[in-house]
């Protein structure tokens, strides 16, 4: 798509200059940008009316996203500005006035052996079947470390995957393995409709963006495709493997009682990765994880619901490959890849 709009060109050609990984634009302030996690304002722009915004959505909106836009009051949608840009924009109200944000994909998919994550947690990726959770806070690389799994296993194995997501965000071309991917609206109706497919497919590994509309209808059938021969990786926001689990844990499923999920998520759960990316001393950005590999005590404590006991299992897992994440920013602190200052400017306790 060439772009139309000769502010908003120029706003993106300035994102790839600086490296910046998002744009806002907002009625009555002036573009912000995020570059390595600091938000960045752009004040020789000056402030922005709410024609300016205006003329920037239609430069690159169709008829059929401006429908969507009118009825649900927000749209989340990938476009592609030539041959280097594509991004994932949210276009939404606030104050009766439209705002905008461009968040960068970058085309590039880094080696899982790069991302830092314990071993046992790489190695869960080849599983045949069971749940793997990749949590965090948005901003903190969860798409990109599914990515990351999903391209191990299309390099390695010849396995047939199916990835559901809203909107897709990255193309994965076909290596030793087969891996369709869905997005929602477009190629199925609903991340359940996704699921029951699957359900009735051949698949080997299932890949599913963060899910936040009724994440509860859709959960049950993760657990079921989880407990057969079929590894479920899932996205979730939360800052912590015990927030993830409270979140699960709290939902009420039609016909599937809590002890139930309590029960068959003990069963099937391999592991919860929770990540953080933190501005590092090179002026880029560190990863930092707490990782809950499963043993028999998280297995115990998740079927008994004493979700604020695995605390101490993480605190004294190591040798299983579980790591908090108070240890993982002090590791990159005491290797001078990031300042204690960046921790206390994010609000981490460590």
């Amino acid at each position: 798509m060439e772009i139309q709009s000769v502010f908003l060109k120029k706003m993106l050609q300035q994102m790839a200059q600086k490296k910046a990984s998002s744009l806002h634009l907002s009625v009555g302030s002036v573009p912000m940008t995020r570059i390595y996690g600091r938000l960045i304002s752009i004040d020789e722009e000056g402030i922005l009316k709410r024609s300016d915004i205006e003329k920037v959505v239609q430069s690159f909106i169709n008829e059929e996203e401006v429908l969507e836009l009118k009825k649900r009051r927000e749209i989340l949608m990938v476009k592609d500005f030539g041959e280097n840009f594509r991004f994932r924009i949210n276009v939404f109200f606030q104050k009766n006035n439209l705002s905008v944000s461009f968040n960068y994909i970058s085309e590039e998919i880094r080696d899982l052996d790069s991302l830092g994550l314990p071993e046992i947690f790489k190695k869960n990726v080849s599983s045949n079947s069971g749940l793997l959770i990749v949590a965090g806070p948005s901003d903190s690389g969860r798409t990109s470390t599914i990515a990351s799994f999903v391209e191990k296993i299309n390099s390695e194995e010849k396995k047939f995957g199916i990835t559901l997501e809203k909107p897709i965000e990255r193309f994965f071309v076909n290596k030793k393995s087969i891996i369709d991917q869905r997005q929602i609206g477009t190629d199925v109706i609903s991340y359940v409709d996704g699921l029951k497919h699957c359900l009735e497919e051949d698949v080997d590994f299932v890949c599913i963006d963060e899910i936040k509309d009724n994440f509860e209808e859709a959960l049950p059938y993760m657990l079921e495709l989880a407990s057969g021969n079929c590894l479920v990786i899932v996205e979730i926001n939360g800052e912590s493997s015990i927030r993830v689990l409270e979140k699960i844990l709290n939902i009420n499923c039609k016909n599937f009682s809590r002890e139930s999920v309590r029960f068959l998520l003990a069963d099937v759960l391999l592991g919860i990765i929770a990540q953080r990316l933190i501005p590092n001393q090179g002026g880029e950005l560190s990863l930092a994880v707490e990782a809950l590999m499963s043993n028999f005590a998280v297995k115990s404590l998740i079927r008994e619901g004493k979700i604020y006991q695995l605390e101490s299992v993480i605190q004294n897992s190591a040798e299983e490959g579980t790591i908090s994440m108070e240890k993982s920013i002090k590791e990159l602190i005491a290797s001078g890849k990031i300042d204690s200052r960046e921790v206390d400017n994010l609000n981490l306790e460590i």
